[in-house]
């Protein structure tokens, strides 16, 4: 979940939002928002268009087709509420940061150990699991100095990266993370070796046929 705090709702504020959400969250292909003045307004839709994403309004008049927001609106607040008495004279900002790290990373889902954020990544990866592996990263030791893995990298974004080591899933700064480059090309150099093995087998099979052809023909 991402929100920010801002003093309206016009549509200075909705594009000052969507420009932290993508420093974070990355640029999406779409969004889709209630047919508000400031998502209608000119400067909103000129912003997404400099971005490349597309933008797509909900039923008018009908709550229900904006669910996962308001539901999500629902959680923020809930969580913002139990946390008000601990919070007192912070600003509105520490507070919403707060909110969103307990949400993001404390909070613990049904049916699982995992915190939202790493389900949310893991999903991810699941739907392109069987196209591509896994990048292999190598994590550096803090205490060693020794750069170890290689590891499964998870997710990687601005400034950290999740990766899968043998003791669990581990949380980095990406300073720490470098690509298992050794790795790779043994990897590349595997499939190139495999290519030029079947090559050579091909090429020896053609000349079996050849000289069996030969043996044929002289037998006649």
């Amino acid at each position: 979940m991402w929100a920010s705090a801002h003093t309206g709702e016009k549509a200075r504020d909705v594009i000052a939002h969507w420009r932290q959400a993508f420093a974070v969250l990355g640029i999406p292909s779409a969004v889709k928002t209630d047919n508000g003045p400031a998502y209608a307004s000119q400067q909103v839709r000129q912003f997404l268009q400099s971005w490349g994403v597309s933008h797509n309004f909900g039923i008018p008049h009908s709550p229900t087709g904006q669910a996962i927001v308001e539901r999500n609106h629902g959680t923020l607040k809930h969580v913002l509420q139990k946390q008000k008495r601990g919070m007192q004279g912070e600003t509105p900002h520490s507070r919403l940061a707060k909110a969103l790290y307990t949400i993001n990373h404390l909070t613990v889902p049904q049916n699982s150990n995992n915190p939202v954020i790493l389900n949310h990544h893991l999903s991810l990866q699941a739907l392109d699991s069987e196209q591509q592996p896994r990048a292999k990263v190598q994590v550096r030791n803090l205490v060693t100095k020794q750069w170890e893995g290689p590891y499964d990298l998870i997710a990687m974004g601005r400034g950290y990266a999740c990766v899968s080591t043998d003791t669990g899933t581990r949380w980095l700064p990406s300073k720490c993370v470098r690509p298992a480059l050794r790795l790779q090309r043994q990897n590349s150099a595997d499939r190139q070796g495999g290519s030029r093995d079947q090559l050579e087998s091909h090429q020896v099979d053609e000349s079996s046929s050849d000289h069996s052809d030969d043996s044929s023909t002289d037998s006649d």
